[in-house]
């Protein structure tokens, strides 16, 4: 059993509830960390997000205080992820690969039916 008496795999299991700036986390910030990363640059990436390059720079750093670390380091003029970064690339990723599949199994109806 977990906290407050819910067997294992239950909402009182799951770490980030302990990290509330995780549940502040947008989509659209998880998306221009991708697009950050895929376009090789602040430049190129805020104009494929169709953003300022300031609103773009104030995602990822939003996304950065939700997750509670550095993700780029901004010492260096070429785009340099930091170990963090590095790390949280693939997950980043398969977050918004994720949340695709879900919106695309809801507009998909199940073989048969509607969905209940």
């Amino acid at each position: 059993m977990g906290a407050g008496g819910h067997k294992t795999g239950e909402v009182d299991d799951v770490p980030w509830l302990e990290r509330p700036r995780l549940l502040s986390l947008h989509v659209g910030e998880i998306a221009s960390f991708v697009a950050l990363v895929d376009q090789d640059g602040f430049t190129a990436a805020a104009r494929a997000m169709n953003l300022s390059q300031g609103a773009f720079s104030a995602r990822i750093f939003r996304l950065e205080q939700a997750l509670g670390v550095t993700l780029v380091d901004r010492s260096v003029k070429r785009l340099t992820l930091t170990r963090e970064g590095r790390a949280f690339q693939p997950l980043a990723k398969s977050l918004l690969v994720m949340l695709g599949a879900v919106g695309e199994s809801l507009r998909t109806p199940p073989p048969g039916g509607e969905i209940v």
